[in-house]
């Protein structure tokens, strides 16, 4: 008797020993498993190095910027509890195929339910394609190329205008004024989204009776563009338009400046009020044009923080240190249709998810977001900047208007 009590004794201690020992990892479980379910995450591919990697920070800056003061909130307010924002980030390199990889390790290893868009349409069109085979929604904002649209998919959604309308607004503000252009060159990067622009632009113009004098494109990669301008200087097109990324636009703008190519209206898809932009051209950059998804000005609010377009221009200012294009608000935009979307159906599965995203139907300092059955914003449209003494000024369309367009653009002789 005394050896079995002395047995129970030593198992008593033995487990009183194990419960303490233990009691820190069952606590750190449990914690860690709250920890777990008080978490919303996304995953992203970007560009972060490679050709388009000043385009990509930008892109993550805006993701960057919602999680840090959703966050600050205490998260996103979900059925009554409040949920942190975390974002897990793959670097593609500003490749297509390696985006397209990289979404699917997403999903399928992370376990990431709900998909950010990688930037340019090159790499959203495919990488679009596997969240619609896993039926994991992709809300994306920087993939404009109507063919993301014309596939009949149902898990993909856009916060921003389509290519389709990138040049309509340069093109109707050129046929409304007093004596306006009759001729166009278009010049293109062989690649998805500005080959759509410059066809969505001969197009239009041909409709505004803009006679297209010379189309041509050039491959990725292309360090000289002297030969392409060289024909557009023999045609003397009252308007040029071209179509690509910021490397390669700096390069034609300055090319186009030591060959004397001199149109009356010059406009470019991409460029002018990124960062940096300005200051790698200096005075050759005025009077230039963009199309924008974006501006500071506009007459936007939006119901989560409570900001128009200009406070989130001036606090995102003050914690990046330079003052937003349009891509860091249209990053935000896409979480912030995450935000109504969960609030409305709960942390559900994707098809939940994504048939609330499908509703839509918001405000936001971006702009209005609805989508039609392709996955479009129908909601807001576009503006068109000119550079004028160094700072991109809003000159269409007129109710947002900050200035009035320089035309004919008065070069020096």
């Amino acid at each position: 008797m005394r050896n079995v009590r002395k047995v129970r004794r030593i198992r008593s201690k033995i487990y009183s020993w194990v419960c303490i020992c233990c009691a820190p990892l069952i606590l750190l479980s449990i914690s860690s498993t709250l920890k777990a379910e008080d978490i919303v995450r996304f995953g992203a591919s970007l560009s972060l190095t490679g050709r388009m990697a000043t385009e990509g920070r930008l892109v993550k800056d805006g993701y960057d910027f919602y999680v840090k003061h959703i966050n600050q909130r205490g998260g996103i307010p979900i059925k009554g509890k409040p949920y942190k924002v975390e974002i897990v980030y793959y670097d593609d390199e500003s490749d297509p195929k390696t985006a397209t990889r990289l979404v699917e390790k997403l999903i399928v290893e992370d376990h990431i339910q709900y998909l950010l868009g990688p930037y340019s349409s090159s790499a959203t069109f495919p990488a679009s394609s596997v969240a619609e085979k896993y039926r994991v929604p992709m809300v994306e904002a920087h993939g404009s190329a109507t063919t993301i649209f014309e596939r009949g998919y149902q898990y993909v959604f856009a916060t921003l205008n389509t290519v389709d309308q990138y040049t309509g607004g340069i093109l109707n503000m050129a046929a409304g004024l007093k004596d306006p252009p009759k001729t166009i060159a278009l010049i293109n990067e062989n690649a998805l989204f500005p080959q759509l622009a410059m066809d969505g632009g001969e197009q239009h113009a041909k409709k505004l009776g803009i006679n297209v004098v010379y189309k041509e494109k050039y491959p990725s990669g292309t360090k000289d563009l002297s030969s392409m301008l060289a024909v557009v200087r023999e045609k003397n097109p009252d308007i040029l338009l071209a179509g690509g990324y910021t490397a390669d636009m700096i390069l034609l703008v300055k090319q186009a400046k030591e060959m004397g190519v001199k149109p009356k209206m010059f406009g470019l898809m991409l460029g002018p009020t990124l960062p940096g932009f300005v200051n790698s051209l200096g005075k050759d950059a005025e009077y230039l044009l963009e199309p924008i998804q974006w501006s500071a000005n506009m007459a936007w609010k939006d119901d989560v923080f409570g900001w128009t377009a200009s406070d989130f221009a001036r606090i995102f200012e003050k914690d990046f240190g330079y003052a937003p294009d349009y891509h860091p608000p249209q990053s935000a935009a896409a979480l912030l249709v995450y935000h109504h979307a969960l609030q409305k159906v709960g942390l559900a599965d994707p098809q939940t998810v994504r048939n609330a995203i499908a509703d839509t139907d918001i405000m936001t300092f971006y702009g209005p977001i609805k989508f039609n059955e392709k996955g479009m914003n129908i909601g807001k449209s576009m503006a068109v900047i000119q550079l004028q003494n160094g700072k991109p000024v809003v000159v269409y369309p007129e109710n947002s208007a900050q200035g009035k367009l320089v035309y004919p653009i008065p070069y020096p002789h």
